[in-house]
């Protein structure tokens, strides 16, 4: 029989009949268009077993008698019967293996040359049932298929029942054991919740408010301080040069005394044309830092640009490519970039009216939490202020 699962638009879980998955459970193709056994006392005595002498506290029993039903289909086929009323007798079970002599613990019936295990027929099953159906059930196979001892009464009763009966019994065993047991569910359509930082680095305006490029340094400064926690970050107000205050580049990450990271923010873009004449000094001074990590973040970035960087061993990033990488980011790391970025410009920039910017922007988008969340200082004019270390903590609150 055909899959109806391989059809285009078919669904996994939800209450589907038996039908369906018979060859997946390795059921006869004509499994289920059998007709009447309802009338087989077996089948009876078989649900009447199931409901008084079932071994306690084993919830593996649906995939267990599924595939217990699927054996003995196997090997009254291979017999070339319908039914059987010893199999135990008539079909020897393997104890030990022949070619390494260790005792077998599932159940194995031997008919002529063929065996007819139960292991791959539970593995079916549990398939069927933990994958195909989403229903709760455990995935012990081995500790399962060695409890078939306890279930030697009903596998008689299996055997004994006529073709027909055991397909009613397997459609008991899926109402009760499949249909009945919890669905796992999954969500249709699961909306992604936009992370605060990634927020910031789509939709908020760096280029709308004096000094230039100070809002676009406390995003990158921000960045780094998340990114690189293992380095002491520093930097300094924008317009000034880093050679004034003894830095390579806008951002600089120290390890000790030693430069591990430097870099370069440029709040435009950058093209092949332009890419030697903005970023000379900084290219310059990395001939004095060679193992430094540097780094060039800019508004844009072309690909030939990104080429002429390459060769200076710089790694050249776009604000796009920033949020690329922001994505994946936990919500504490988001978090720990946006206080960076307000210590940025509170402590280093010193512009109350950037913090309230970026602050209004958090509170507007309703992303503040986690960030703004205690008191900082209140910062009054534009002074300058000495290179600041990203060493102190911030706290931050709204701005009136």
């Amino acid at each position: 029989m055909s899959d109806s699962r391989d059809l285009p638009g078919t669904r996994r879980g939800g209450v589907q009949p038996l039908a369906v998955f018979c060859s997946d459970l390795g059921l006869p193709a004509d499994f289920s268009a059998r007709a009447g056994g309802e009338d087989d006392r077996r089948l009876a005595e078989a649900v009447e077993w199931m409901r008084v002498s079932r071994p306690p506290k084993q919830n593996f029993w649906p995939a267990l008698c599924l595939a217990l039903i699927a054996q003995c289909e196997a090997t009254l086929a291979a017999a070339q019967q319908e039914s059987d009323e010893d199999p135990f007798s008539n079909f020897p079970i393997e104890s030990t293996s022949g070619s390494s002599g260790r005792i077998v613990n599932t159940l194995n019936f031997q008919v002529g040359g063929t065996k007819v295990t139960l292991r791959p027929q539970f593995n079916r099953a549990l398939q069927v049932i933990r994958v195909d159906m989403r229903r709760d059930h455990p995935s012990a196979a081995a500790h399962a298929t060695q409890a078939w001892t306890g279930y030697r009464p009903l596998i008689v009763k299996i055997f004994q029942m006529t073709a027909a009966a055991r397909t009613r019994f397997a459609e008991y065993v899926w109402d009760k054991g499949v249909l009945q047991a919890p669905e796992r569910r999954w969500a249709e359509q699961a909306e992604r919740i936009v992370r605060p930082f990634e927020k910031v680095l789509a939709d908020f305006s760096t280029q709308s408010a004096p000094p230039g490029g100070a809002l676009f340094q406390a995003l990158v400064f921000g960045y780094f301080r998340a990114d690189s926690p293992n380095l002491t970050l520093e930097s300094h107000q924008v317009n000034t040069g880093s050679s004034r205050v003894d830095m390579p580049g806008d951002v600089a990450g120290f390890r000790g005394g030693e430069v591990e990271l430097a870099v370069e923010v440029k709040d435009h873009a950058i093209s092949v044309d332009t890419v030697e004449s903005v970023l000379v000094d900084f290219l310059e001074d990395l001939n004095e830092a060679p193992n430094t990590t540097a780094v060039v973040v800019a508004d844009e970035v072309d690909d030939a640009s990104r080429a002429r960087l390459a060769e200076s061993n710089v790694i050249a990033l776009s604000r796009a490519e920033l949020r690329e990488r922001v994505a994946i980011w936990d919500l504490p790391k988001q978090q720990e970039a946006l206080r960076g970025a307000i210590y940025y410009l509170s402590r280093i920039q010193k512009r109350t009216q950037l913090v309230e910017k970026l602050v209004g922007f958090l509170n507007e988008h309703e992303i503040a939490s986690g960030i703004l969340d205690q008191p900082i200082l209140k910062v009054e004019g534009p002074d300058v202020g000495p290179t600041q270390s990203s060493d102190t903590s911030v706290s931050v609150r709204t701005v009136n």
